[in-house]
């Protein structure tokens, strides 16, 4: 993984923290490969941990993104996007997630889900 990622764990964590703690939803941070397909990859980490609400898989070499979230959640595709692609393309992954989370309707604090997960086996 690229450096940017390793030297920021820290601060994804606390941003993670955060977010959890001000929404109540449970937030997992997957970074690594996506592959050639990073949408499929994405859905298959989100289906793994159907416990999170909000799902980010980053894949730093690539430049890739994706975000999922809850079905009974609504959020507008379009609008998740703009909202992190700016502070993805800065390499600022608590920045976006701090920014996605706050989209999400609050709710009270549910199942205690890991924060980050090296997920590289699927």
């Amino acid at each position: 993984m690229d450096r940017w990622w390793k030297e920021n764990v820290d601060a994804v964590a606390a941003a993670v923290d955060t977010a959890e703690k001000t929404s109540g939803h449970q937030i997992l941070v997957r970074v690594g490969r996506l592959g050639l397909r990073p949408n499929r990859t994405a859905d298959a980490i989100a289906a793994k941990y159907p416990g999170a609400s909000l799902v980010f898989c980053v894949d730093p070499r690539r430049r890739v993104f994706e975000i999922r979230w809850s079905e009974n959640i609504s959020l507008d595709s379009s609008a998740v996007a703009d909202i992190a692609r700016e502070p993805l393309s800065r390499h600022d992954l608590p920045a976006a997630v701090t920014a996605v989370a706050a989209l999400l309707p609050r709710q009270s604090e549910g199942e205690e889900i890991p924060d980050i997960v090296d997920d590289q086996g699927r």
